[in-house]
């Protein structure tokens, strides 16, 4: 690797610990031009959030950052998705997670965060559905993605309860045994996903890491570095 592009994965690095999207944006192109490896320049953009991370561990810095911070590391993504798409064969992600935000809830902040977290720490490819998400789209996207990890988002406690219906229909279709199903926020209780069929349950996304990693490994025996 030449000096220049060990300088333009540093600063890949430092544009999302400096919560600089713009930065991202243009040093993500930098890094195509330069030919900087395609892996190396996404785990810069990752190295980003992990420090990000550490600082949300330390509370050095909070949600409105972390938020900020996610938008910069999909911004840097959003440069590399086009050469992500030339090298689809490649395994370059670790598996792959849908994830939106369960019908009757219109948050979207955790899903936000979390979205760049498990890219970013478990080098997980993210298919975003969005909000208010029935479960009928949660399995034609496990179905269309090919996904080994379905994300439910659930911020209210009535909306919580809804996610039975989402075991059910991956049931169903006959999906349930070859996926993981993990539920996040602020109304996930982790005995009661257990309860609902469902792997596992966070309300924080940096803590979920490892919870997801392990699934993957134990539930569909994945490897995941780190």
């Amino acid at each position: 690797m030449s000096k220049k592009q060990e300088e333009i994965i540093s600063k890949l690095t430092n544009s999302i610990v400096n919560l600089d999207s713009e930065a991202a944006k243009t040093v993500a192109k930098e890094a195509k031009v330069a030919n900087v490896d395609l892996a190396d320049a996404i785990r810069a953009l990752a190295r980003g959030m992990r420090i990000i991370g550490e600082k949300w561990n330390k509370m050095e810095v909070f949600l409105p950052e972390v938020l900020v911070a996610a938008d910069a590391f999909y911004a840097g993504m959003e440069v590399l998705e086009p050469a992500l798409e030339a090298r689809k064969g490649e395994r370059l992600f670790s598996g792959t997670i849908v994830i939106g935000t369960i019908f009757g809830d219109v948050h979207t902040v955790g899903k936000d965060v979390a979205k760049a977290v498990f890219a970013a720490e478990i080098g997980l490819r993210v298919i975003d559905l969005g909000i208010e998400v029935p479960e009928n789209k949660f399995v034609e996207a496990v179905e269309e993605y090919d996904a080994d990890i379905v994300g439910v988002g659930t911020y209210m406690s009535e909306t919580f309860f809804n996610t039975p219906k989402v075991l059910d229909a991956l049931k169903n279709a006959g999906l349930r045994d070859r996926v993981i199903v993990v539920c996040g926020g602020p109304a996930a209780n982790y005995e009661k996903a257990i309860e609902f069929g469902a792997d596992g349950a966070w309300d924080d996304a940096w803590v979920a890491v490892d919870g997801i990693k392990k699934l993957m490994k134990q539930k569909l025996g994945m490897s995941v570095d780190g």
